[in-house]
């Protein structure tokens, strides 16, 4: 697809080349019609009787400098006897409002990325959020218990939870964790690490 600078530029060249043929291709253009769009109104929407051929084809060639497909020297043979200048100005005002339109993307993309990571970090904590299992029961502490066990703080327990460092089961209303996995995990043992050598520093 060509930028609206270079859609501007083509059709400015062929509203100054004046031919009828030139200004249709510049309507074509300004509006960004499509190949399909050309052929639908030159040839399926007309009668055998009305059917143009140049006119078709000249149609179908603005429409695919519009897609990328033709370069403006393809479309316009003759486009160096008549040229023309876009304001610098009006460049500068272009560039200005694709930059912040860049910016803006880049921003809500930025957005997006939090939300989904925020999303999958909630859809992976609802599905390790869940019932407590029915064996091995005696490996299950409660919340309360589970403070006292490690060593720290509910606060702390819950923003584990949160984080995905430790995984909370439900059932009843109620939160459980499993003593096995407490023990396994890597956040509870450096946690216990630093409050054992901080209680050796105090003693000494």
């Amino acid at each position: 697809m060509r930028s609206k600078q270079e859609i501007k530029h083509a059709a400015a060249v062929l509203r100054k080349k004046g031919d009828t043929t030139s200004l249709s291709q510049a309507v074509i253009l300004e509006e960004r019609r499509t190949e399909a769009w050309v052929f639908e109104q030159y040839v399926t929407n007309v009668s055998e009787e009305r059917k143009d051929e140049s006119a078709f084809f000249a149609a179908r060639d603005a429409a695919r400098f519009v897609a990328g497909r033709l370069t403006l020297e393809e479309l316009v043979p003759d486009a160096d006897q008549y040229p023309v200048r876009i304001p610098e100005q009006e460049k500068q005002e272009h560039k200005r409002v694709s930059y912040q339109e860049f910016e803006a993307m880049r921003r809500r993309m930025k957005l997006l990325e939090g939300l989904v990571d925020e999303l999958c970090k909630e859809r992976r904590q609802r599905a390790e959020y869940q019932k407590k299992p029915e064996t091995n029961r005696g490996d299950f502490i409660s919340a309360q218990a589970a403070t006292e066990y490690v060593g720290c703080s509910r606060e702390t327990l819950n923003d584990w939870q949160r984080k995905g460092y430790i995984i909370g089961y439900r059932k009843a209303g109620r939160v459980y964790y499993s003593k096995s996995e407490l023990e396994s995990s890597a956040r509870v043992q450096t946690f216990r690490t630093i409050r054992e050598t901080k209680d050796k520093e105090g003693r000494s």
